[in-house]
């Protein structure tokens, strides 16, 4: 009887230091291996803290800079356990791009032409449009805003001569309202990156606007160990997408200890 009466002081023990209070949390905060090899590289964005911060709600927080608050990162969500296997879920949304480019160059032409639509063919009403030339960062140029109207077939020629530096132009970035109101802003270029020059952008492109562009929810599931008074992360998965995932994998380190733990 006294055995038994042990066993179960022990387990109730166990319990008592995970989730029987809130909010508590679990840290990791050493350095990659390059961080510590190279001291003048202060970046590491892999989970640094886990927080229960309710019996069924966590938070886990990115801390990539110490210099930079700006680059923090938090990603809410909910958590259970079974046994000593803790499930964290969470999950986020995306989004169909709201414009489609059809890019081709007209010979002997001098100008940009910009033809503007939408996929269903919905008549646009307003001529006014903001224009933006960007240039590549390297250049060191200031950026350009200009207030444009569209001609009648809502199209815009942007003659050469009139783009100061153009062999500098690494996008052009255009501001319009549908009709509804809704503002669509973007930009025009064939580059991985908008300030970034990696070839001549093509004379005359359909801006084609996706009224109704698709969504999808994205479900994340990361699955973790509780051991002595230790969280290991062990495993972490997301549904599928028809749409294209640009958000990034959370990266985890593997052992997160409770913090102010004696």
């Amino acid at each position: 009887m006294k055995n038994i009466f042990a066993i179960i002081i022990s387990l109730t023990i166990g319990q008592s230091s995970f989730g029987q209070k809130t909010p508590i949390s679990y840290v990791n905060y050493e350095k990659d291996n390059d961080s510590i090899e190279n001291p003048l590289i202060d970046w590491d964005d892999r989970i640094s803290e886990i927080t229960l911060e309710t019996k069924k709600k966590f938070v886990f927080w990115s801390r990539p800079s110490a210099i930079s608050c700006s680059t923090w990162r938090e990603y809410n969500g909910t958590w259970k356990r079974k046994n000593d296997t803790i499930i964290f879920s969470d999950q986020y949304e995306i989004s169909e791009s709201d414009a489609r480019f059809d890019f081709s160059n007209r010979k002997d032409e001098n100008n940009y032409l910009l033809k503007f639509k939408t996929d269903q063919n919905s008549i646009l009403s307003d001529k006014k449009i903001e224009i933006q030339f960007v240039y590549d960062y390297d250049a060191d140029i200031d950026d350009i805003e200009l207030k444009m109207e569209l001609e009648n077939d809502f199209s815009l020629r942007i003659p050469f001569k009139t783009i100061p530096n153009r062999k500098k132009l690494a996008s052009i970035r255009y501001e319009y309202f549908l009709p509804n109101g809704e503002k669509r802003f973007g930009y025009i270029s064939e580059s991985n990156t908008v300030n970034v020059k990696e070839k001549e952008l093509p004379n005359s492109v359909i801006i084609t606007f996706v009224e109704k562009p698709k969504t999808e929810t994205i479900y994340r599931k990361t699955k973790a160990i509780f051991e002595d008074d230790k969280i290991r992360i062990i495993s972490k998965n997301k549904t599928k997408s028809d749409l294209p995932d640009y958000v990034g994998e959370i990266k985890f380190k593997e052992i997160y200890e409770e913090q102010n733990a004696e």
